[in-house]
Parts: C-alpha cells; structure tokens; sequence
C-alpha cells in the first residue's frame, strides 16, 4: 500500500487517483492496516488537536470546560473518536460487508460534477468486486462510533439531538475530505513505504 498524502499532511493511500485504471481488491488486512496506518500517522495528533482546539474555541462537542486540562481532555476524546471511526468504517465493517473502504476519485470534469461526486461518495460506495453499492461501512460506521463516543461522554452531552449532531459533522468532515481529495491531489508515494 503506497503511503501518499492529500496536500502533504493527511494520509492519501485510501484514495484511488485514477478511477478508470482497475485496481486490486483489498484484503481483509489491508483494510485492517488502513486503519491502523491512519491511527498511527503523525497527522492523527494533527488532527486529533485541531478538532479539540476548534471544540474548545466554539463551545462544541462535550461540556469539559475550559483551560488547559479542559483541552486535554477534547484531545483525548477526539483521539479515540477518530480512531474508533477508522476501526469502524475502513477496517471491520468493511470486511464484514465486502466494500471497498477507498475514496475513488472522479479526477476529471466540471467542477460541480466533481463536488457532486465527492458529496454523493458519502452514500455511495463500491463492494470488493467494483459495483455501486450503499457506503454502509461509512454511514454505519459513523454511527458507531458516534454511539461509541457516548461513552465517554460527560452525561450532559448525552442526547439524541448532540449525537446526531456529532453524527452530522463527521458526514461533514468526510464531504469536506473528500473535496480535498478530488481537487487537492495526492503527493508522490514515499520512498520504501509499501
């Protein structure tokens, strides 16, 4: 699995740049890895921090409070949303259903057609064996670990309209990535990361 990145920081390597060229299917492990991969990039802090410095400026997400210990604890909880998410939707429901967990570029077209394509890759996914099919890993897997999440929730961030909303942004996030990987290109494979 090359390691590539979408404008040199987030992991590219679940993205097929080319959608005309077939590609191989993935094995059960090669999703398991994509996940790990992902979890343990240097960009998962990255991204970890981001959203725990965004939920913390805006108020959103769990009611921690504020100061330095209040960010610590958004960052640990963003850390283990974003990595039971992975697990969920590029590793065991993937595998579980037979669908391909990769974002399949559109790569060409009007820029609307491309918007669309990213937005509807969000419901629309491909099985191991290249047909369209419901993106059940993405939509169930969000759910999951939205529903996970709850967990280790303070009890006042506990309800169904919060979950949903969470639910909500993570749709968001992924539209918003897939857009970066339609228009942001991917770097070149890294030397030796196969």
């Amino acid at each position: 699995m090359p390691h590539r990145r979408v404008l040199f920081l987030f992991p590219g390597y679940e993205t097929v740049q080319d959608p005309s060229i077939p590609v191989a299917t993935l094995r059960p492990s090669q999703k398991f890895e994509m996940a790990y991969r992902k979890t343990i990039d240097p960009s998962f802090l990255v991204e970890a921090a981001m959203f725990a410095g965004y939920d913390q400026m805006a108020g959103y997400g769990p009611e921690y409070g504020s100061g330095a210990a209040s960010f610590a604890q958004r960052f640990g909880y963003n850390a283990a949303n974003l990595a039971s998410t992975y697990l969920f939707t590029d590793a065991l429901l993937p595998v579980m259903l037979h669908e391909d967990p990769r974002y399949f570029r559109k790569g060409s077209g009007s820029v609307t057609s491309r918007v669309w394509w990213a937005l509807r890759s969000e419901a629309v996914g491909f099985n191991d064996q290249g047909k369209q099919v419901l993106n059940t890993p993405l939509l169930l897997g969000f759910g999951m670990s939205t529903a996970l999440s709850n967990a280790y929730s303070p009890p006042s961030s506990v309800t169904f309209n919060k979950t949903m909303e969470r639910f909500g942004v993570k749709l968001g996030v992924s539209f918003g990535l897939n857009i970066l990987r339609e228009f942001g290109g991917l770097s070149k494979p890294e030397k030796n990361q196969d």
